[in-house]
């Protein structure tokens, strides 16, 4: 429910270089995050967050985010591939 609001997905800056990296658009990492499967975890991570892999695969590309859920406010990804 969190990430229908795409403003409370937030791509920290690492996720932004690596994005950059890899031709992963913004619009690719939202739909990964609203839409993907989870294939890892979820775990809670060193920061209290519960953490997970998601993955989507669309129009012959696929996309990995893992993201940290901020409760309540806003989802963040951490790194993308």
């Amino acid at each position: 429910m969190i990430a229908v609001d795409t403003g409370k997905i937030v791509v920290i800056p690492h996720a932004e270089k690596r994005a950059g990296q890899r031709r992963i658009t913004r619009r690719q990492i939202e739909l990964c995050v609203q839409k993907g499967t989870i294939s890892e975890g979820p775990f809670l991570n060193g920061h209290g967050h519960w953490q997970m892999n998601m993955y989507r695969h669309a129009a012959g590309e696929q996309v990995t985010c893992v993201v940290a859920i901020d409760w309540v406010t806003r989802i963040l990804v951490i790194t993308t591939f």
